[in-house]
């Protein structure tokens, strides 16, 4: 009988358990707006979590700084960010990390500097990179906006990490 109990206790618990996969876990705070510290080339950086916006776009004019560069051919023309019709260039040499955990996806660049200057004079915080959707859904972000908490939950395959 106390055999058969915990084998059914260890089915219970296991059951669910995936043990190709493991969960990555980041937590930040913000104030007012959803802007959290990540780091870009090793540089701890602010960066605005937008929901509005599909694509990740890093300031052009911190690419020295931060230590990227932008492909010419690799351009693209969107709408928003307060003109019809904006230019922007596809960023290469550059990893971006929240918390320990590296985020990969298109990355483009783009003068934010009247979106930065903005958000600093509200807050304090000058950014260098606004994150898009695509890339917070593929690494299941949750912004909590009654907590002023941002979570990622990230399941990564322990035999190819991205």
């Amino acid at each position: 009988m106390q055999f058969i109990l915990t084998l059914t206790l260890f089915g219970l618990l296991f059951e669910k358990t995936t043990f190709c996969q493991s969960s990555v876990y980041q937590q930040a705070s913000y104030k007012h707006k959803p802007i959290v510290e990540m780091t870009i080339n090793n540089k701890k950086t602010w960066v605005l979590l937008d929901t509005g916006s599909d694509i990740t776009i890093l300031d052009i004019k911190s690419r020295k700084y931060l230590g990227f560069s932008t492909i010419q051919n690799g351009s693209r023309s969107v709408p928003g960010l307060g003109s019809s019709n904006n230019r922007l260039y596809r960023v290469k040499n550059v990893r971006l990390q929240f918390g320990e955990t590296p985020l990969y996806c298109p990355m483009y660049a783009f003068d934010l500097t009247n979106v930065a200057e903005s958000i600093e004079a509200r807050t304090g915080k000058r950014i260098t990179a606004i994150i898009g959707t695509t890339l917070m859904q593929s690494y299941g972000f949750v912004i909590d906006m009654g907590n002023n908490s941002v979570v990622m939950y990230h399941q990564t395959n322990s035999k190819n990490p991205e």
